[in-house]
């Protein structure tokens, strides 16, 4: 008889939650890490089964695995199933999954935000954090510019990598773009970002996740037709340019469903409450895989800049409609 290793489930993602059947097989083990793998479910939906210290997502299943065990240690491989009997988990032949105490974890919204003012100072507290510990890497490089990206601007940028050299021309193109409605332009930006960099999830689709959550998280600009344009040129792009389980993320990023701790991030820096802790929150999310939590804080940064010009354009274009009619502005 073969001896069996019980963990709880603590939580997982909502839109994972959903779709799941009651019973029978979950989905199949593709790639398999230190401390997560990726699964597919029957349907083609991939899922990550993670240690539940790494954090929420809305595709994860956070598992309580002690710190001192890795999955491989587990027996955890390729081509292992993931099976429900109704009750439990089961992965492989030697682990059950307890759902009794599992919690369906969905990301608290931002509805109220803070002045454009009070958000520009707080992006300037993050700033002064994050400049000396910039990595060499990813998009990191272009964070201090993104201010001026947003409007078009394309700055002189030292220590470039092959990666944001290839990214900066793509920036100025796609913010223009969403201001303007310009489909092609958008199109053509965003399928240069794409796909760009290494990576399981390379820096061009983090950039694009963070961009999609933090511009649908704003109240304001989460319904604009520019910001529906940008989630459907992702999603269509990732589904020929990326792999799959960045796809996965692009696709729940573009319903405004990113990881806890982008989510964290950006309650922090647009929320009503001053006393939020911006300094964790950016740590917290700058350590996400190699260059990723890097490249995922650009995208959220650039989706706020953005998203604080367009609400620009649609105060002068209200003030100007008023004026017309005959209504003070």
């Amino acid at each position: 008889m073969t001896s069996r290793t019980v963990y709880s489930i603590a939580s997982i993602g909502a839109p994972l939650a959903e779709p799941l059947p009651g019973t029978g097989r979950w989905g199949t083990v593709f790639a398999v890490f230190r401390r997560s793998c990726y699964l597919e479910s029957l349907d083609g939906q991939v899922f990550c089964l993670a240690d539940s210290r790494l954090g929420e997502g809305p595709l994860t299943m956070g598992v309580e695995i002690p710190s001192d065990v890795t999955l491989g240690d587990l027996g955890v491989r390729e081509g292992c199933h993931l099976e429900s009997d109704g009750v439990d988990l089961r992965l492989g032949r030697a682990i059950v999954l307890q759902t009794s105490g599992m919690s369906t974890w969905a990301p608290e919204l931002v509805r109220k935000t803070a002045t454009p003012n009070e958000t520009l100072r707080r992006i300037n507290t993050l700033m002064n954090l994050v400049r000396p510990l910039l990595p060499l890497d990813g998009l990191g490089p272009i964070i201090p510019h993104l201010a001026d990206l947003a409007i078009g601007e394309l700055p002189t940028i030292k220590l470039m990598n092959a990666a944001a050299q290839s990214a900066v021309p793509c920036f100025s193109k796609l913010t223009d773009g969403l201001i303007r409605l310009d489909h092609e332009s958008v199109d053509q930006a965003v399928s240069g970002l794409v796909g760009l960099g290494p990576g399981l999830t390379p820096s061009g689709d983090d950039l694009l996740a963070g961009m999609l959550v933090a511009l649908l998280a704003m109240p304001d600009t989460a319904s604009q037709p520019s910001v529906d344009l940008l989630a459907r040129c992702a999603t269509r792009h990732a589904a020929e340019k990326t792999n799959r389980i960045s796809f996965a993320m692009l696709e729940q990023s573009a319903k405004g469903n990113g990881s806890a701790a982008q989510h964290r991030l950006l309650r922090c820096l647009l929320g009503v409450d001053t006393q939020s802790d911006i300094s964790r929150a950016t740590l917290e999310l700058i350590q996400v895989g190699h260059t990723s939590g890097w490249d995922t804080l650009a995208g959220i940064l650039l989706g706020i800049h953005v998203s604080l010009r367009m609400n620009q354009g649609l105060e002068v274009t209200s003030a100007a409609t008023q004026e017309k009619d005959g209504v003070p502005a």
